[in-house]
């Protein structure tokens, strides 16, 4: 064989090899499109989710392992206000040393899934022992808190009793002014779609439901920096539609009433123009949404007992969705 042929067969399996190794880094490469990244496998949590997070989050603090406990919550946790991840552990060695836990139990009363994060809202209840002279601490209350999934789902941020913020929670249906500070074609009025996205000029689609107006204008202002430096950005809520209450049955003006502050059942009847002359207001019923309850909740009402004084706490405050039925 020529040297002139042995030199082309050894260029040809030169290339031969160099195209198989380039396949190869591409196939294998981390930035290859046949790779996929952890944000893409990121997906919409759902309300089964939450509810067995929270089973292993309440089941977990009576058995006494601190790591374990604390690895529910991320690394951004504020409980009460204050604190990160090193407090919750540090108070629950407190608990754990100085009492035996019976129960930690968290009853859910709304959870609002948006994407890959979700806000609870409900009531704990908490009963330990005294290892020191054995007595009952019984403790309950409100409790709020946001979870994120990512590899995981994570606690952000947990709120009790005079820390929850009494904040508006947007909603679909809602109307919203945003404002961004010397910009007026930015700034604009807006309807929360059903789907609890708005639309903007320039950064596109948002979700404003779920979000407090704050919350809301803290999200526009850090996608804004992307074409803006240190912009300034306001919302207002401008009409609450989406918080609502129902009444039917032997009330004078049934129908769907707007929940735009705290209102109590007896101020609802009064806002459906009171009772007819067949009313049964003793028998009063309300049909409140859980999530563990398809069928929801019943809490049986006694009209008298509220105007006579002799049953003060039946004059509950109403939540978003209630149904009230007067027979």
């Amino acid at each position: 064989m020529s040297m002139t042929k042995l030199k082309d067969k050894l260029y040809i399996k030169m290339i031969y090899l160099l195209t198989i190794l380039s396949l190869m880094l591409v196939l294998f490469s981390p930035s290859s499109s046949f790779s996929e990244t952890p944000s893409q496998n990121i997906t919409n949590m759902s309300e089964v989710e939450v509810v067995d997070f929270l089973t292993n989050l309440t089941s977990s603090y009576t058995e006494g392992d601190a790591e374990k406990y604390a690895s529910f919550y991320s690394d951004r946790v504020i409980e009460n206000g204050f604190g990160k991840l090193e407090g919750i552990k540090s108070g629950y060695l407190k608990d754990i040393n100085n009492n035996s836990a019976f129960v930690f139990e968290i009853e859910i009363s709304e959870i609002k899934t948006i994407g890959n994060y979700a806000i609870i809202n409900g009531t704990y209840h908490k009963i330990l022992v005294s290892k020191s002279d054995e007595k009952t601490i019984d403790s309950s209350g409100n409790i709020r808190i946001k979870i994120k999934k990512e590899k995981d789902l994570k606690i952000e941020k947990i709120d009790y009793d005079n820390y929850i913020t009494n904040d508006y929670v947007i909603g679909p249906e809602d109307v919203v002014e945003i404002s961004v500070w010397k910009d007026k074609d930015l700034s604009t009025i807006t309807i929360v779609r059903p789907d609890g996205i708005i639309s903007l000029p320039l950064i596109g689609d948002q979700t404003a439901s779920g979000l407090t107006a704050k919350e809301l204008g803290e999200l526009i202002a850090n996608k804004l920096e992307e074409y803006k430096q240190s912009p300034i950005v306001s919302v207002i809520v401008r009409e609450i539609n989406s918080k609502a209450v129902y009444i039917t049955g032997e009330i004078l003006r049934p129908g769907k009433y707007p929940l735009k502050s705290d209102t109590t059942i007896v101020q609802a009847l009064t806002l459906g123009g009171g009772f007819t002359q067949w009313a049964k207001k003793d028998k009063i019923v309300i049909i409140r949404k859980n999530p563990l309850n398809s069928e929801g909740d019943r809490i049986s009402v006694r009209y008298s007992d509220i105007i006579s004084g002799k049953d003060l706490k039946a004059n509950i405050l109403l939540k978003n969705g209630d149904t009230i039925i007067v027979p």
